[in-house]
């Protein structure tokens, strides 16, 4: 098989949501608090991140980077307004075994984040560590474009404190090769 055929590029839909990532803790951020007390609203919609590896009949290994970004006008304690800027970042690395259209993996990553007002940094979110089991059905929409739709369970570590819960994402799918290829190996 075509080394290039091994390849494969895709786009999954997540969410930056309290549920998921380090977001909601910008809030409650020491920083925040002695800024004047801000009132902020993290970015909580969906994202978009690039998935970007290597997929043979059985095994598919990827990375996953992620960001998201929004503007938002925040109240300080004392009813200044001022404009926020958030960034929250996630990056993962992946390891699925397939069996048919089945897929059962495990998903790591790093998550964080922050806000600035004025230039200067308002909140930090801490850095989050975590291990997804995860599983899911792959189905194919054209010869070379697949949709990948699982559930996962993230279990985070951010700080002293332990997060778990379930979650999930769908992804779509570009191989360059074929499937009559795939079947050749």
């Amino acid at each position: 098989m075509d080394p290039v055929s091994l390849l494969l590029l895709g786009l999954e839909l997540r969410r930056f949501a309290p549920a998921d990532d380090a977001a909601a803790s910008l809030g409650d951020s020491l920083e925040v608090i002695e800024a004047g007390g801000l009132s902020l609203s993290p970015y909580d919609g969906p994202a978009v991140q690039p998935v970007l590896g290597w997929r043979s009949r059985r095994l598919t290994l990827s990375v996953a980077p992620g960001l998201a970004g929004s503007r938002s006008t925040a109240t300080s304690s004392d009813g200044r307004e001022a404009t926020v800027s958030t960034l929250l970042w996630r990056g993962e690395a992946r390891a699925w075994v397939h069996a048919g259209p089945a897929l059962f993996g495990l998903d790591a990553g790093l998550s964080g984040g922050g806000a600035r007002t004025g230039g200067a940094s308002v909140a930090t979110a801490p850095t989050q560590v975590e291990l997804a089991p995860t599983g899911g059905v792959r189905a194919a929409l054209a010869p070379t474009l697949d949709l990948v739709a699982r559930a996962r369970y993230p279990v985070r570590l951010a700080g002293d404190q332990l997060e778990h819960g379930l979650s999930g994402a769908l992804l779509v799918e570009w191989h360059p090769g074929s499937r009559r290829e795939e079947g050749a190996d």
